[in-house]
């Protein structure tokens, strides 16, 4: 498959997220309840996923120029707060079951006090400093995970749940659409679920593998350039 070939169509799975906890895809609940039964030690308990947070298994809009890989949704100590707030799981669901997705909500909501907000700030501070605005940037940039579901450190899930299928299909359609792709942290781990973008070539790399921010300091000059013409387009 090249980056020209049609996509097919993938049913968002998302669409049928549990609207109480445990929050998940109904096909991965069963997967994800027998993983848990694994993880017993409390060297486990950073890996462990926690499904009384609503998944975020993508954020933004599904046709956006430049497209994040991520590993999985952290989990911080304002999490259980922050969601609790009035309406804030509710535009969470909203917003992963949305046809074409929607401009990144934590960068448009009014919520300021969300752990959302204060990873984006920081995540995208490289290019507000030139003057890119959050309302912009909310349009033009999606970030897909690995897997949806929060944890406070990244492990791999040694299944490929139900619904990853959906992000895989995402990554698929910026291809087709060559859009530029930021591939970091686990990038060996998106090669092997998505093998075309070992050969695509609109990838780039952060200088500091584990960091995804979007600076000029974080990427090589021609690297940049691309971030930077995709979100002109």
């Amino acid at each position: 498959m090249t980056t020209r070939t049609m996509v097919d169509q993938v049913i968002n799975p998302w669409t049928r997220t549990t609207r109480s906890a445990p929050y998940a895809v109904p096909e991965d609940l069963p997967h994800l309840q027998a993983l848990a039964d694994t993880q017993v030690h409390a060297s486990d308990a950073p890996y462990r996923l926690n499904l009384t947070l609503p998944p975020e298994p993508f954020t933004g809009l599904h046709d956006a120029p430049l497209v994040i890989l991520l590993a999985n949704p952290g989990v911080s100590d304002a999490d259980p707060a922050a969601y609790a707030r009035p309406g804030v799981t509710e535009r969470t669901l909203q917003h992963i079951a949305s046809a074409g997705g929607t401009p990144n909500h934590f960068l448009t909501h009014a919520d300021k006090d969300h752990p959302g907000l204060r990873w984006w700030s920081r995540t995208l501070n490289g290019l507000t400093r030139q003057g890119y605005s959050h309302d912009e940037l909310a349009r033009k940039i999606l970030a897909a995970q690995f897997h949806g579901y929060h944890s406070r450190s990244w492990r791999p899930i040694p299944y490929t749940l139900p619904s990853q299928s959906f992000a895989f299909h995402l990554v698929r359609r910026a291809m087709f659409r060559d859009a530029v792709i930021v591939l970091g942290r686990i990038a060996a781990t998106w090669k092997i679920a998505v093998p075309e973008l070992a050969s695509y070539p609109n990838v780039v790399t952060p200088n500091q593998n584990r960091s995804v921010a979007i600076s000029r300091g974080n990427f090589s000059p021609e690297d940049f350039g691309r971030i930077e013409y995709a979100l002109k387009s």
